[in-house]
């Protein structure tokens, strides 16, 4: 199972549960001044009374976004999973590894080549599988060494990249539904206007008017803190590839150069010893050729 498949899960029902929550019915409205005074006094309500009247007074703000809000939370834990997962991987011992390049290139100098595969394999980092890569071509020469490594960063980096997509779309897609639940509740608020008529109570507008901000303010506070995350994350990765360049450039100027030409290119097959052919019987320098011995 993947490690990051029982973290959403988790979300996903803390979600559940948060959606459950805002069904429930609102706290009732606090009595008028007048109802105040008549009644006996009371004490000052507790911390955690506080607490749950300003949750149960959240609650009703997200319930008056309506299923624009409810999309939009879906969404913020889509960007919540990706932002926690790359957390967790995208780090230096998933790219480049402080001290592998050191313990291959110990083994290169022995020369225990099958070593230093298994080793970079089963470390399963970027750099394990370029060093496993140049072992392999070992007997190539340095530029064909670069381009090989360089194809393998570049494809295993694309890889931590694209796993950043969703967050980019999380960040696009929430002040776009943010902009619809504001054009659905000014739809609502001059529907409400027209059937009102000429009663001219402005309290009939307010529901669809909380409908258009909260929606609005939903988006930009999930977009903003995405966004900002993105570019982090991305800013990560290219400052890992660099230190991965960094590394692999190293290794193949130390395990291609004059010193370690013998370790790394097959040494050419022998020529076979040739033989002197004689000439044929009549040729130039033959037996019975014209001016020789024999031939007079």
């Amino acid at each position: 199972m993947h490690p990051s498949r029982p973290l959403i899960v988790i979300l996903l029902g803390l979600l559940l549960t948060g959606v459950a929550a805002a069904q429930l019915p609102t706290a009732p409205a606090e009595p008028s001044a007048s109802e105040t005074d008549v009644a006996a006094p009371t004490t000052q309500p507790a911390g955690s009374d506080v607490v749950h009247t300003q949750a149960g007074a959240l609650i009703h703000k997200l319930k008056q976004g309506g299923l624009t809000v409810l999309v939009q939370l879906l969404l913020s834990v889509l960007g919540l999973a990706v932002v926690l997962e790359r957390m967790i991987h995208l780090n230096r011992r998933s790219i480049a590894p402080e001290g592998l390049a050191q313990r291959a290139d110990q083994l290169w100098r022995q020369g225990k080549f099958s070593e230093i595969e298994a080793m970079a394999t089963r470390d399963g980092s970027v750099l394990g599988i370029i060093i496993a890569s140049i072992v392999r071509h070992r007997d190539r020469d340095a530029t064909t060494l670069s381009t090989i490594t360089g194809d393998i960063g570049s494809r295993e980096l694309r890889r931590h990249l694209q796993k950043l997509y969703p967050l980019a779309i999380v960040a696009t897609l929430e002040p776009l539904l943010g902009l619809l639940g504001t054009i659905l509740g000014m739809i609502g608020a001059f529907d409400s206007v027209a059937l009102a008529g000429s009663m001219g109570d402005a309290s009939i507008l307010a529901n669809d008017i909380a409908k258009a901000l909260v929606t609005t303010a939903v988006g930009l506070i999930i977009a903003i803190p995405a966004l900002f995350l993105y570019h982090y994350l991305k800013g990560r990765v290219s400052i890992l590839s660099v230190q991965l360049e960094e590394q692999a450039s190293e290794l193949i100027v130390d395990w291609t150069g004059p010193a370690n030409a013998t370790a790394t290119q097959i040494k050419p097959a022998a020529k076979p010893p040739t033989t002197a052919v004689a000439p044929a019987p009549g040729a130039p320098g033959g037996p019975g050729a014209p001016g020789t011995k024999e031939g007079n």
